[in-house]
């Protein structure tokens, strides 16, 4: 275990600054360890007052925390990396090495699409019951900027197959795979091993522990395989995709959101969450941004902001969710993602494809969907909008759902979100 008392004195290097990094650090330094800091990005090196090391890979240490977005077999020192691997640690695993895992429970959410949005319902309908429940890792706050104290708290952590990838001290009392479909496959190689690092989450169960997990047909052989080679069988509840619960909530009254929602539910009732704090928090959450986000809506023409959709299982999601869409794709596509639009081909009424990866989706979409090259986010929406006033069909909706990465044209997701919803609240 690597608690923040156990590195304190000790030599640690943390590799990368992003928001998890930088949490990382100052809890490093209150903590009186003894940090050094490194990142391939220059321009985040700029405090004076912080121990940069652009020679790490000539120096030992005692520990090295690594920021999970970083592709430690493409790195140009993937040599050293390989050789100190077992070293190599995550905020993840300081955080939970730092906590007495008797006084406080620990939820983990993962899945390749709709991890954020539950993973902040369950903390939402807890919290009703709980004061002291936090949400934090992927969605919410960088783990190691949460104050620890000696509370019984509860903790709801979503987690990226990243995050998981790396952390070797993880535990948890409940886990839960909301779905798998094949994504970043540009680190992670083949969907098998994509498969297999987001089951690892059920390897952290507590003794007691309680995994659920939903999965297709079509993946179950390979759900089966990894739950054997885990030894996990007795600890894993599958849940059925059909809902037993009435809900008064248009948003998540929606047949994409039954398996999550049951498991959800499961989830809840085992922390002995009552049905009318359940009903409560199930009619009152709302879709949190860049989420199948309504940002605005003129007269029969709704503005809908999906930009974290940077796949195609994902944009599939929404787009079962509408109808007359006006749909705004691409971006750069995601290594080995497919696109299979027979079932849905007649909700969307016309594609308009922006990004580096234009030829690519116009060849994906063009046999099923009316589609036109349009490169830039801002004259797809004008074109989208003069062709949904034109079509003036009820109900309609514009909207952004990219099924790609955002890295070509924006600095990341929210940022394309923000930029599209600054579109339609200027029409």
């Amino acid at each position: 275990m690597v608690s923040l008392q156990k590195l304190r004195n000790k030599k640690v290097l943390v590799f990368g600054l992003g928001i998890s990094g930088i949490a990382t650090l100052k809890s490093l330094i209150k903590n009186k360890s003894i940090v050094s800091v490194w990142d391939d990005n220059q321009k985040k090196i700029q405090n004076k007052k912080i121990q940069y090391d652009p020679n790490f890979h000539r120096k030992q240490y005692d520990y090295i925390v690594i920021s999970p977005g970083i592709d430690l077999l493409k790195h140009k020192h993937k040599s050293y990396f390989i050789k100190n691997k077992k070293k190599i640690i995550t905020d993840i695993d300081i955080f939970v090495s730092s906590l007495d895992l008797k006084r406080n429970k620990i939820i983990a959410i993962t899945g390749t699409n709709g991890k954020s949005t539950f993973a902040k319902l369950l903390y939402n309908i807890i919290k009703l019951k709980c004061k002291n429940t936090y949400l934090l890792g992927n969605y919410g706050k960088p783990v190691l900027s949460h104050r620890i104290n000696t509370n019984q708290n509860i903790y709801v952590l979503e987690l990226s197959s990243y995050q998981i990838e790396q952390s070797k001290y993880l535990k948890t009392h409940y886990a839960a795979i909301l779905n798998i479909t094949p994504d970043h496959l540009e680190r992670h190689k083949t969907f098998s091993k994509y498969f297999s690092i987001k089951c690892k989450v059920f390897n952290s169960l507590v003794p007691n522990g309680k995994g659920f997990v939903f999965v297709s047909k079509k993946y179950e052989k390979l759900l089966n395989i990894n739950l054997t080679k885990f030894k996990l069988k007795n600890k894993i509840k599958k849940i059925n995709k059909y809902l037993n619960f009435t809900i008064k909530n248009n948003y998540l009254n929606n047949e994409n959101f039954n398996s999550s929602l049951n498991i959800c539910i499961e989830i809840l009732k085992k922390l002995k969450i009552s049905k009318r704090i359940i009903e409560k928090g199930l009619s009152h959450f709302k879709s949190l941004p860049h989420r199948q986000q309504i940002v605005r809506k003129i007269k029969n023409i709704q503005f809908v902001n999906d930009s974290k959709a940077t796949n195609f299982d994902s944009a599939e999601f929404s787009i079962k969710c509408f109808k007359n869409i006006f749909w705004i794709v691409g971006g750069l596509m995601k290594q080995g993602d497919h696109f299979y639009l027979n079932k849905i081909k007649h909700k969307i009424i016309k594609a308009y494809i922006i990004g580096k990866s234009c030829d690519l989706f116009e060849k994906k979409i063009k046999k099923n969907v009316n589609c036109v090259i349009v490169k830039t986010l801002n004259k797809a929406f004008k074109l989208a909008y003069k062709d949904a006033l034109q079509k003036n069909i009820k109900e309609s909706v514009i909207l952004l759902s990219p099924a790609a990465a955002s890295f070509d044209q924006f600095k990341n997701f929210q940022h394309r979100g923000e930029v599209f919803t600054k579109l339609a609240k200027e029409v």
